[in-house]
């Protein structure tokens, strides 16, 4: 595995944290944030269902079938589903595992996975494995997990484990929240559970929203005012001076150097 992150046990799953906090409303207006979203409109098929297998908030389902895909959700947070349903995801979300979809195999155009596979610490394989098997032949899969770019490798993971031996000396109870991998990780996984992987993007928010740098350090590059409030008059994701800085001179070199996460896209084989 690549970088194992960890986080301050509070009592919430650290899978479950980002959409706790905000409504379904902001999180579907994110996706027009998305540096990622041709690649959605481009690569997923419109004659074919696509489930979304880890939807939280239900923001893709949403956005997309607004956009005319016939995108269905799941995820093991019913309170996720709720609140999606109540605010336009009624009848396309149901409850279940990731691991174990409820689904047939091969009966699906398209899967998406954004954030998901990473929360394993055991690894990513069988959820991979489980997306091959719902997927048709010849389907696409688009699948998201955070980049161990070159800025965290430089700076940010020395920083991280630092911080991580302060807290523990302290006492305070961390918590496993997710591994941070590099493309070729990802190809790597994607690849022995039968994918061919066409390509890899860069995954993040154009400004003035951000998402390596705001998850690498919210308070320093964006507006948090505690544990999970946001200064009055800003949102999550939602870069300072500072952080837009940085986020412009980076992108205009390469958003690899500080792209939050990494985008595969790959099929399942036609035979």
């Amino acid at each position: 595995m690549s970088f194992k992150y960890y986080t301050v046990d509070t009592g919430i799953a650290a899978s479950q944290i980002f959409w706790s906090f905000d409504s379904v409303a902001d999180h579907v207006e994110l996706c027009d944030y998305e540096t990622t979203l041709p690649v959605f409109l481009r690569e997923l098929p419109r004659d074919s269902v696509i489930v979304d297998a880890g939807c939280g908030l239900a923001r893709w389902v949403i956005y997309l079938r607004r956009r005319g895909f016939k995108v269905i959700g799941t995820d093991l947070a019913r309170a996720a589903l709720v609140a999606a349903a109540q605010n336009g995801a009624q009848g396309w979300v149901f409850a279940s595992d990731t691991l174990r979809l409820p689904l047939r195999d091969c009966s699906l155009g398209g899967v998406i996975s954004l954030g998901v596979i990473e929360h394993d610490e055991a690894g990513p394989a069988l959820a991979l494995q489980e997306l091959y098997r719902v997927l048709k032949p010849g389907g696409v899969a688009l699948v998201s997990v955070p980049y161990n770019n070159p800025w965290r490798r430089c700076v940010i993971n020395h920083l991280r484990r630092l911080r991580d031996w302060q807290k523990r000396r302290s006492g305070l109870k961390l918590q496993f929240a997710e591994y941070r991998f590099s493309g070729r990780e990802l190809r790597r996984f994607l690849e022995q559970a039968g994918f061919v992987v066409q390509r890899l993007y860069a995954d993040d928010f154009h400004l003035p929203l951000g998402k390596g740098l705001w998850v690498d350090s919210s308070s320093f590059f964006g507006y948090r005012a505690g544990m999970f409030e946001m200064k009055p008059g800003h949102k999550r994701w939602e870069l300072n001076r500072r952080g837009r800085l940085l986020q412009r001179v980076a992108f205009a070199i390469s958003p690899w150097l500080v792209a939050g996460g990494v985008l595969a896209v790959a099929r399942r084989p036609e035979t």
